[in-house]
């Protein structure tokens, strides 16, 4: 079944030198074709799909469906902006087809810093994958990366229902929990008081992690960190979060980043922003313990991750599925099993059977509670330390868990 839909259209190496230049300024040419009859034929009867919509979040991930991806010029920016959405892969649980990701092979940076980027986003790329979903017969896409800015986290119509759509925000706020505190578990820290650091604090994402973080188990102190002009939306922002924490157990702050301004000092951060280059330095990634990184694209690049590798933990946010499923696609993870969190969103409402959008706009503390519950329902969990570049940490964890005791030993 799995071979079966996957139909290669690879190229051989032993084709002459002037077919393989053509091959270079050749159309695009994907690696696998899968038409959505595939799908939707092979679903489960009477249960519809799920579908994982997401787009290029740099040029290096047009690899990994491409086989003549070229280096990045204007007459390429212009062919990605006419290559249509497509199935990147199925979706599997065991052996039986459930869904298929979908993506936009437009890559981050060409469209999310301008409304008019968003806007041509939305209608060459967005709504023809929605409908790409709805011939496949998927009947609930998650939203992966930036996807929800093209329709305004739902609130704007679309041409097509089903599928429904759900942002992914509840899922993600609640594994992001999850991960802060199994971080703190395995390096020995309280939970209860430890200073936590949320960036991008001020946006969609941002204001949903803020809440959930201080429902119920809150750390002792929580630093909203964005970009200086956000300075008022953050005092806002934590105004109000105090006046939510009935048990005024928690103490909230507020902190703009710039280059030119030193990070206070905290003991693990939650990276929820929102950017289309790396902006931490190795420098900062060793002012804390550890940093859960579901930027897309990452906010510290690989270099500094690496140069901090033996003073910090850099992980990635993501889910470890339930048994059996496999994404089939190589997502930055640790293995087919794993899933970003917006996928877990999706896949959960799915199984739940929901027959409308789930999550759209920013969703409320017992909206993400509730999620939060299906997410452990149907098997979804934090998985093995993973940086964010693709590498297992379970090293690097040991070494930081001996940092850690040697320095409250001194």
């Amino acid at each position: 079944m799995k071979n079966a839909l996957l139909k290669d259209v690879s190229t051989t190496s032993d084709e002459p030198t002037g077919l393989l230049l053509h091959r270079n300024s050749a159309p695009l040419e994907l690696k696998h074709e899968i038409c959505p009859e595939q799908i939707r034929d092979s679903l489960p009867a009477r249960q519809g799909g799920v579908g994982f919509l997401f787009h290029a979040t740099d040029w290096e991930t047009l690899s990994f469906s491409f086989h003549n991806v070229r280096k990045r010029s204007e007459s390429f920016e212009q062919e990605l902006w006419n290559t249509k959405p497509f199935i990147a892969s199925p979706i599997y649980s065991g052996s039986q087809v459930i869904g298929a990701n979908i993506a936009c092979p437009v890559p981050l940076e060409m469209w999310l810093g301008s409304p008019r980027g968003i806007k041509r986003f939305r209608e060459t790329q967005f709504f023809p994958a929605l409908e790409l979903a709805r011939k496949a017969g998927l009947n609930m896409v998650a939203m992966g990366a930036s996807t929800p800015y093209a329709c305004n986290y739902g609130a704007l119509p679309r041409p097509v229902k089903p599928p429904h759509i759900t942002t992914g925000h509840a899922a993600t706020a609640a594994m992001l929990k999850d991960w802060a505190m199994h971080c703190c578990e395995q390096l020995d820290l309280e939970p209860g008081n430890t200073k936590l650091a949320l960036f991008g604090a001020a946006g969609r994402l941002g204001t949903t992690v803020a809440k959930y973080l201080l429902y119920k188990d809150a750390p002792k102190e929580l630093v909203l960190i964005d970009l200086p002009d956000k300075i008022n939306l953050l005092i806002d922002q934590a105004k109000e979060l105090l006046a939510s924490d009935l048990l005024g157990k928690s103490k909230v702050s507020v902190h703009t980043f710039s280059p030119d301004t030193p990070l206070p000092d905290f003991d693990g951060a939650i990276l929820a922003s929102s950017t289309s280059v790396p902006y931490l330095s190795a420098a900062d990634l060793k002012r804390a313990q550890f940093w859960i990184d579901d930027s897309h694209p990452r906010a510290a690049s690989v270099e500094a991750e690496l140069a901090s590798r033996g003073q910090t933990l850099y992980i990635e946010c993501f889910a470890r599925g339930p048994a059996g499923l496999d994404t089939a696609f190589p997502f930055r993870l640790p293995s087919t099993r794993d899933c970003y969190t917006c996928f877990a969103e999706g896949y959960s409402a799915w199984q739940e059977g929901i027959a409308s959008d789930f999550i759209i706009g920013s969703p409320p503390v017992w909206s993400v509670s509730y999620t939060h519950g299906l997410l452990k329902k149907y098997g979804f969990s934090v998985g093995p330390f993973h940086g964010k570049n693709g590498d297992s940490l379970a090293e690097a964890v040991a070494a930081e868990q001996c940092n850690s005791h040697e320095m409250m030993g001194s």
